[in-house]
């Protein structure tokens, strides 16, 4: 399992700019949230949480058990747990349902974030062995679950996969392949992340767009803006295995509680916006498209996110990003994904409160800049 995302060189190769310090003095976002501000985070938190509140301890207390039993009744599932890390809490699910079955063997797409972002944590730290569920540059469909006839422990599909623009299996798919794993007596587990992201595509509620699966995982720190935590959701015995993984892999700290507010006022704030933020990504892609030499995709985007590509004529699209920057204050992006063709920059937008504060016109100029950067990468010989 590798990765197809540049991890982020973090100064740009030609003139050692930082790129932190760079977006740090950035007033405008395309992508993402602005940088947070600590103190008024952690002040705007307090809020959430009862005068008569108690830390949890070792995930215990009413502050975690009861958000947890929160998260499990908002996804129709008997229990859920929460943790700091969806990476954590994920693979230590597919684990125990792997172990259940005998079989360590996951089937899952080659560009989901357990195959390509997260340093091969599965195999080396988790036991586990991918197997490919399609091919790279499409969504898997019921046929490539049905061509695997080696055993398997579990099928995992991400929704929205990423990497493809967060492209969503049609429902007709989602369901398909709940009633393939179960006739071959599989768990289907979903990387649900951006489940949140995803209903106003499907037009469902978290619970029905969770029902077709044995186990979910899903973030509070993305779309709903939180500080960093996840919850994993499923069967009781199946959450209460994943309790004991959770305590093995360090992931059992001795409070929670800053996270599982920051989780609380995101879907006590974020949540309704997610209609806005999907017509958002809609009428970005509506203006870039319109642009000479730029694709979007998908087209329209099917969450808050779509993929921008464009001619970079063999320029760094990393530094033309970092002087618009410079010259402008927008930043407008963090890092962009390798592009399989020479020529091509691909780079993505996550619609949050970055983007809704820029009109379109604004997001036009700011890729009509970067086009005009590379240009002149070209034209003076500063090429890659």
């Amino acid at each position: 399992m590798t990765t197809s995302r540049d991890t982020g060189r973090d100064r740009g190769r030609d003139g050692g700019r930082d790129k932190e310090t760079l977006r740090r003095a950035c007033d405008r976002f395309l992508s993402h949230d602005p940088p947070l501000n600590p103190r008024r985070t952690l002040a705007g938190l307090a809020e959430v949480l009862p005068e008569d509140a108690e830390a949890d301890f070792y995930g215990k207390g009413a502050v975690i058990e009861d958000f947890e039993q929160r998260i499990a009744a908002m996804l129709g599932k008997p229990a859920a747990v929460f943790g700091p890390s969806g990476k954590m809490l994920q693979n230590a699910a597919l684990r125990v349902w792997a172990d259940r079955k005998g079989c360590r063997t996951i089937a899952l797409h080659p560009q989901s974030h357990i195959a390509a972002e997260e340093a091969e944590a599965a195999e080396r730290v988790y036991g586990l062995q991918g197997t490919a569920l399609g091919a790279p540059n499409r969504l898997a469909q019921p046929e490539d679950l049905e061509a695997i006839a080696e055993p398997l422990g579990a099928v995992a599909l991400e929704i929205p996969l990423r990497r493809l623009g967060c492209r969503l299996h049609p429902w007709e798919d989602v369901e398909a392949f709940a009633a393939l794993a179960r006739a071959r007596g599989l768990p289907l587990h979903a990387d649900a992340a951006r489940i949140w992201e995803s209903q106003p595509f499907y037009g469902r509620s978290p619970a029905e767009i969770a029902a077709p699966f044995d186990s979910l995982y899903v973030s509070f720190y993305k779309g709903l803006g939180g500080l960093a935590g996840a919850a994993l959701a499923g069967p009781e015995d199946v959450v209460a295995e994943v309790r004991r993984w959770q305590q093995r892999s360090g992931g059992q700290m001795i409070h929670l509680f800053p996270y599982v507010a920051a989780a609380m006022k995101g879907l006590d704030e974020r949540l309704p916006r997610m209609p806005a933020y999907h017509d958002k990504a809609k009428a970005i892609a509506r203006a870039l498209s319109a642009l000479p030499r730029v694709r979007v995709s998908p087209d329209p985007p099917q969450a808050n996110a779509l993929l921008v590509i464009l001619e970079t004529g063999g320029a760094d699209l990393v530094d033309a990003a970092l002087d618009v920057a410079e010259a402008s204050g927008l930043w407008l992006f963090n890092e962009p994904l390798v592009s399989p063709y020479d020529g091509l920059g691909v780079f993505e937008i996550t619609v949050r409160e970055g983007a809704m504060a820029l009109r379109e016109e604004e997001i036009v100029e700011g890729v009509l800049a970067l086009q005009r950067a590379l240009a002149d990468r070209r034209a003076g010989g500063r090429v890659a």
